[in-house]
């Protein structure tokens, strides 16, 4: 008994418990006892005998309690305080199937496979065996914290006395490992199946990926071409015939539906049928061609043959020419060492050279702007004509006035914020003025804010311009500029004087008489938006042509000479009417070429670079990739969302019904238009598509819910490094100017630019050299395409005037896309906008008047390149 008047539940008094029963039941033996489960241990089998030794029967004593013998080393042991833990209440119930619940055995003996599985799983059943040095008892696995009821002293997580031994560390590091799997199965068995599950899900997700031995072997042509999930796909819906599969007839009904459906197939298999003679007669007349001549490289660089552009900057594609691209290619390879070439080469040419463009002198502090930006290594140091265009017709006001506007500029717009410079510092203010957008401008001017005026500049907290000019107003102020004239209106709300002289103030209001826009035949093109449009339809081709290509790419981006394509983009297709607003000096991140607002660097995305950036010919996938959410419009009941540019590539690229033409070339790079099934051709031509969930859409309407429906659900996202293995990337507008263009340009891929929004670097960049340009419609998207990765098989692919785009992309962005580049566009802006800003203390002192003999130098520190 325990002082407490509590049952003895200690060793010696289970060892006298199980001597009395021995005693008074003669037929209990040692192997009885050896079948009692011991502490922390199984059951021993009855073939194999439990090592517990023999104890004998005791001896009555006249004096006392019954004697025992001498404990075994064994049960010394486990009364030792070494290990106080196994004399526990707890752990020495009597119960013979006691198990414990904190530690297991962990230490075996070389016996066989199942001592062997019995040791290193503590959930397996079956016979243990203990080595030579483990005989006195098991070893607890480590622990810590106390025992139930406190009573246990707290334990280390690893042994007490330390190993030095190299078995010691083996034993640690096992037992470490399997502490979470004896922990699940302590738990419960689901844990530990549920471990398994996701383990082996987790292998076979990255077995099954593409690895860079099967992507080298694909792109040598050891491995089947890559055929995109939507492909296949398409295919095991219509099959390799090219008609859609049918289910099939019930039993019952089976000589009707045979019947009915060999009646509704015969005119389907005809056409499949003369679709395969005319392949097999084409291929034959191109094997005849091709033995009656070798093949021959066409030439590339003649540009004899390009055909002239048209008003709405558009080359059409004609039957059995040649195709233009290559001599558009020619071309700007030839511009681009024209428009290196003529820059200034000295202070003295760049004054004498604005002079020549704008016809005025140099704003002051141009003298530091040019040591800036010869210090920063900036190529086209005479390429800012941008600047001249946002700018021209804010000249026609006085300086007060130019203030008043931009103070009134936070009332008359909501979501502004305002940079201010005083005495050489820069202030955010506004209610957005903690934005990232102004902590970056910010940023862009720190270096040379202490040369600026003091002036205020609100930016456009929207991604839009906002300045709706009409076209006459713009003509009356930038004639007041040029003859150095003063508009008379000094007060708010600068209401504009000229308003277009349509009553509804449609979108040609904002284009100059004269221009397709404002033509009769505009009227077939609509004032207003259609709600009604499905996405699917198509402007038509030029007169007389089977497609056409971007010839001026500039000039292509003004919606009032290009007008076929103004419904097909968010931002030029209008439901109701604008009203033209007030001239104010508004800086807006995207600006089309109607609107009077300043372009504005954003620095967003700069930064950002692709880790993985194989090279060509590492890219195995030759489709036109993109994905992107949901923007550009707001997406509602009253928006015509199904012909925004985002939602028609969309559509465009899914569509499966249907056939389209297709200008391809023969080996000699002349054109014939080809129809193609829509299932086969824009798998292989196209992985273009929206991700979700959908943004900006209104959700209290249904718009939300008829957006999936119409998309048929969203694209998976797929990783930079998946989007690494295309060689054509397309870069699409969103609300306005893009972050990504950087960042695509940066990569060993050619960049295809679909965009109505001039920006910085549009006259710095020359296209069909840096990039290729798309029309917003995507009438070329597939004659592009079909030109540079070749048909349905690859055949008569221009590889390597993809390739050579590719680089040269890459290689202008390091020359004139760099952070300084930016810096020197912001610092020659803001001096311009700083002289309008700036009242005079006599006539020219806003004006650069120094010495051009002297080359400035620039004392601050050099940026080094991102």
């Amino acid at each position: 008994m325990r002082p407490d008047g509590g049952p003895d539940r200690s060793l010696s008094s289970r060892r006298a418990t199980v001597t009395e029963a021995s005693a008074g039941h003669p037929g209990t033996t040692s192997a009885t006892l050896g079948r009692n489960k011991f502490i922390g241990g199984n059951e021993s089998s009855p073939t194999q005998p439990s090592p517990v030794p023999t104890v004998p029967t005791p001896v009555p004593s006249a004096t006392g309690p019954i004697a025992l013998p001498p404990a075994s080393p064994r049960f010394d042991r486990l009364q030792s305080p070494v290990a106080p833990r196994l004399a526990t209440p707890r752990m020495s119930a009597p119960s013979p199937r006691h198990h414990r619940k904190d530690s297991t055995l962990l230490t075996r003996s070389p016996a066989g496979f199942g001592s062997v599985l019995a040791g290193w799983l503590p959930f397996a059943g079956g016979p243990r065996s203990w080595s030579a040095k483990d005989r006195d008892g098991p070893s607890p696995l480590p622990t810590y914290g106390k025992r139930a009821g406190g009573s246990i002293p707290t334990r280390p997580f690893y042994p007490a006395e330390k190993r030095t031994d190299k078995r010691g560390y083996l034993l640690m590091a096992r037992d470490v490992s399997l502490r979470p799997i004896y922990v699940l199965s302590r738990r419960s068995p689901v844990y530990l199946i549920c471990a398994l599950i996701v383990s082996v899900l987790f292998i076979l997700n990255y077995s099954t990926s593409p690895s860079t031995q099967s992507v080298k072997l694909r792109v040598q042509g050891a491995v089947r071409p890559y055929i995109p999930q939507r492909a296949a796909d398409a295919v095991q819906r219509y099959g390799k015939g090219g008609r859609r599969k049918k289910k099939l007839p019930k039993a019952g009904d089976a000589a009707a539906a045979a019947a009915a459906f060999r009646e509704a197939q015969e005119p389907e298999m005809d056409r499949i049928q003369e679709d395969i003679r005319a392949e097999r007669e084409q291929a034959a007349r191109a094997a005849a061609k091709l033995a009656e001549k070798p093949r021959k490289r066409p030439t590339h660089a003649d540009t004899a043959k390009l055909p002239p552009v048209g008003i709405d900057s558009r080359i059409p594609l004609e039957e059995g020419k040649p195709h233009p691209i290559p001599a558009l290619m020619a071309k700007a390879r030839r511009d681009w060492e024209e428009l290196k070439g003529r820059q200034s080469k000295n202070f003295a040419e760049a004054v004498a050279e604005y002079k020549r463009r704008y016809g005025r002198n140099p704003p002051k502090g141009f003298d530091r702007w040019y040591a800036f930006a010869k210090s920063h290594n900036v190529l086209l140091i005479d390429e800012f004509d941008l600047i001249d265009k946002d700018l021209l017709i804010y000249r026609a006001f006085k300086p007060e006035v130019f203030r008043k506007r931009v103070t009134y500029l936070p009332e008359a717009m909501d979501t502004t914020w305002t940079i201010r410079v005083q005495r050489g510092r820069i202030y955010r203010e506004g209610p957005l003025g903690h934005h990232d957008r102004a902590k970056g401008v910010e940023k862009l001017m720190a270096r040379f804010a202490h040369f600026l005026p003091d002036m205020k500049i609100v930016y456009n907290g929207h991604d839009n311009a906002r300045i709706a000019l009409a076209a006459e107003e713009r003509m009356r102020l930038e004639g007041l500029a040029k003859r150095g004239e003063y508009d008379d209106d000094e007060n708010p709300p600068f209401d504009p004087k000229e308003r277009g002289p349509f009553p509804n103030w449609g979108y040609p209001v904002f284009c100059p008489p004269g221009s397709p826009a404002r033509e009769l035949a505009f009227e077939g093109y609509g004032y207003h938006a259609d709600l009604n449009a499905t996405g699917f339809e198509m402007p038509p081709h030029p007169e007389g042509a089977i497609g056409s290509v971007i010839g001026d790419f500039k000039g292509y981006m003004d919606v009032c000479y290009a007008p076929h394509y103004r419904h097909t983009h968010c931002t030029t297709s209008w439901v109701f009417s604008h009203h033209p607003t007030p001239v104010l000096p508004f800086f807006s991140p995207g600006v089309q070429t109607t609107f009077g607002d300043i372009h504005a660097l954003i620095v967003e995305q700069l930064e950002l670079e692709a880790k993985h950036d194989p090279t060509w010919e590492e890219r195995p996938f030759t489709s036109l990739q993109w994905r992107g959410q949901t923007s550009g419009p707001l997406w509602e009941k009253l928006t015509p969302w199904r012909t925004s540019q985002r939602a028609r590539l969309h559509l465009l690229s899914h569509q499966e019904d249907g056939s389209r033409p297709v200008t391809l070339v023969d080996e000699d790079d002349i054109m014939h238009s080809t129809e193609m099934s829509n299932y086969r051709l824009n798998p292989l031509f196209l992985d273009t598509g929206m991700v979700g969930p959908a943004v900006q859409c209104v959700k209290e309407d249904g718009t939300c819910d008829e957006m999936y429906e119409v998309f048929q659900g969203y694209d998976k996202r797929i990783s930079f490094d998946r989007a690494s293995l295309y060689k054509y990337v397309l870069d699409v507008d969103g609300n306005s100017w893009s972050g990504r263009f950087r960042r695509l340009m940066l990569s060993n891929a050619a960049v295809v630019k679909s965009t109505i929004f001039p920006e910085f670097w549009t006259d710095w960049a020359i296209p069909w050299l840096h990039f290729i340009p798309m029309q917003v419609d995507y009438a070329d998207m597939w004659d592009i395409m079909a030109f540079f990765r070749g048909g349905l098989n690859g055949e008569h692919a221009h590889d390597d005037l993809g390739k050579e785009i590719a680089v040269a992309g890459k290689e202008w962005v390091k020359q004139c896309y760099r952070w300084a580049d930016l810096e020197a566009y912001q610092f020659r802006l803001l001096l311009e906008y700083g002289r309008l800003y700036t009242d005079e203390t006599h006539p020219g002192s806003n004006d650069f008047d120094g010495d051009t003999s002297v080359e400035p130098k620039w004392n601050g520190p050099i940026r080094e390149e991102m």
